[in-house]
């Protein structure tokens, strides 16, 4: 006699499928396993468009955290000096200046607090481009 499967792949929707897995219900082997058995990736696609959904859900999930990860690296000098105690501003003080030389070669004179601004409404712009989203407050009338 066949055990009872602790999870239905076959009547679930992608969301579904994602949540069980992250709940520990299931695994992304057992999500396989069921697409080998109902005949491989094409007919499965096909047949449980769902399952190849949740596989595309867990692809992305999985880069969004290996991207994390690489940030956190990249952060952690940066978090080690302000759990010593010191400020942000000391901290980026070499890039600021870096900046205000390049800007004043230019002929553009501007203080730490300008090149800031400068430098997050430039860093928004990007990420409104990125996420297809304004940012409401950054704009000013």
């Amino acid at each position: 006699m066949a055990r009872a499967a602790l999870f239905e792949f076959s009547t679930s929707s992608a969301a579904e499928i994602v949540s069980a897995i992250d709940a520990k219900i299931t695994t992304i082997q057992n999500l396989h396993a069921f697409r080998t058995r109902m005949g491989g990736a094409k007919k499965s696609d096909k047949t449980y468009p769902a399952t190849r959904e949740a596989l595309n859900i867990l692809s992305r999930m999985r880069q969004q955290a290996k991207d994390a990860k690489t940030i956190r690296n990249i952060l952690s000098p940066y978090s080690a000096e302000l759990a010593k105690g010191r400020e942000v501003l000391d901290i980026i003080q070499p890039v600021l200046t870096a900046y205000r030389l390049y800007y004043a070669s230019h002929g553009i004179g501007l203080m730490n607090d300008q090149v800031l601004l400068l430098k997050m409404l430039e860093a928004g712009g990007e990420l409104e481009e990125i996420t297809g989203q304004t940012i409401l407050e950054m704009t000013t009338d």
